[in-house]
């Protein structure tokens, strides 16, 4: 299934956007956060406990740390990768999709 996200220009350095979609015939969300100037896509679930990482306020990126975090328990993933490099997950990576961009869109793969 392919997600299609307008307006993703105006997003700054951090920002992210959520997105639903069914996986495994289950609702699922997963964001769209922009890193620099690469886009990524990921399943919005902590490694460490099936929840939210951003406890449902669309606010995954610390800039302090420059990484993604779960609020539950501070859990640290790198942008670019979905790799936690901190917290009880450390060495496990968040499930990501595929993202392409073509002018002001990004189209995103999510499994069925």
């Amino acid at each position: 299934m392919e997600i299609r996200l307008d307006g993703i220009g105006t997003m700054a350095h951090g920002e992210a956007r959520t997105f639903a979609f069914d996986r495994n015939g289950r609702p699922a969300q997963g964001f769209l956060i922009r890193h620099g100037e690469g886009y990524f896509a990921y399943l919005n679930q902590c490694r460490h406990w099936y929840v939210p990482l951003d406890l449902g306020d669309g606010d995954f990126y610390y800039p302090a740390a420059d990484r993604i975090m779960c609020k539950t328990h501070g859990a640290a993933y790198q942008v670019d990768t979905g790799l936690c490099d901190y917290g009880p997950c450390a060495g496990a990576a968040l499930d990501a999709f595929p993202v392409s961009i073509q002018g002001d869109q990004a189209l995103i793969t999510v499994p069925g």
